[in-house]
């Protein structure tokens, strides 16, 4: 019998996803150090185009990312109730099959309890040549 399946959040990342959240990390990072302007006069330089153009790519990017996570959710929430229909199914086949054996452990003890007590049981054992030989 198979363990009852577990539900989760949502799936493992795919390659889009991947390569998304590293552009989101990317132009977040380019975005936070160009407002800090973290690496002393290196940003002085950058116009607001440029800025601009980061910004817009850092949205449309964790917009993306929110979309993947959806996506990653419905995945897991359908992988979720697919495994349950599967375990459903073989626990009721586990099951009808104990039941199965449980009739055919009843029926042969039955069987047992039916022979009359009073009636030995005789095994006849198989002759050896070799021993009718010697005589």
């Amino acid at each position: 019998m198979q363990n009852k399946p577990k539900r989760k959040r949502r799936v493992a990342m795919d390659l889009y996803e991947f390569c998304t959240f590293l552009v989101f990390v990317s132009l977040g990072t380019i975005g936070l150090m160009i407002m800090l302007k973290l690496p002393g006069d290196t940003f002085d330089h950058v116009s607001d185009y440029r800025n601009g153009v980061v910004g817009i790519g850092f949205i449309i990017t964790g917009s993306l990312l929110l979309k993947f996570d959806s996506n990653a959710r419905v995945r897991a929430a359908k992988k979720f109730d697919y495994d349950l229909a599967e375990y459903e199914m073989i626990r009721t086949k586990w099951l009808e099959m104990e039941v199965t054996k449980l009739e055919l452990q009843k029926e042969n003890s039955i069987q047992y309890m039916s022979i009359d007590q009073s009636k030995p049981i005789i095994i006849e054992a198989p002759i050896d040549d070799t021993e009718s030989s010697d005589e």
